[in-house]
């Protein structure tokens, strides 16, 4: 079973932690045994029943050799030009750390993270090298980004992806705004 959008985040687990197992011809004993995670509760959790911790889950991941996102997130599709995702959305899990999966990078040999400042003057940027990926969360204010062509208004917690390597821009509307910038080149 492939996730689907609006499926729940225990279906949605569930449907990865069976994919993932599967994968790696990996049975649920075997699972059980390299995680510290009890049979019973990795049949509750495979069924969609089960509420697991982000213990829990990172002891999965790690069992299977795979990333948190790997089993919270839903199944990357081709990408769109433009992806945002707005505040409060985007698979979360809690525990003594809170966290919300926004984005994945894949096949990038550099990430540059930034933290950003805004002015409400717009800067149009030129195109970087091809293949470069800009992400952009918003942690404060309200920022227009985004290529040219198809710019995005986006209001703090909400993440943006976008291709870096076609003109874009930045402007803060309605006074300054703050992120963090994720550069991936290829």
């Amino acid at each position: 079973m492939t996730p689907l959008p609006g499926m729940s985040p225990q279906l949605v687990i569930a449907a990865n932690l069976r994919a993932l197992r599967a994968d790696r011809s990996m049975s649920v004993v075997t699972l059980a045994s390299l995680s510290g995670v009890g049979r019973a509760t990795l049949t509750k959790i495979e069924a969609g029943h089960g509420n697991p911790t982000i213990d829990t889950l990172y002891a999965l991941a790690n069992a299977l050799d795979a990333s948190l996102g790997d089993l919270i997130g839903a199944p990357a599709d081709p990408a769109p030009a433009v992806e945002v995702v707005r505040a409060g959305a985007g698979a979360r899990v809690e525990g003594a750390v809170a966290a919300r999966l926004l984005d994945r990078v894949y096949g990038h040999r550099l990430a540059e993270i930034y933290d950003a400042t805004f002015s409400t003057r717009t800067r149009h940027a030129d195109p970087h090298p091809a293949g470069v990926v800009e992400s952009i969360l918003v942690t404060a204010g309200c920022l227009r980004t985004g290529p040219v062509s198809a710019p995005v208004d986006l209001d703090a917690g909400d993440f943006v992806r976008f291709a870096g390597d076609v003109p874009h821009l930045y402007r803060a509307l309605g006074g300054a705004a703050r992120g963090v910038i994720v550069m991936s080149h290829p």
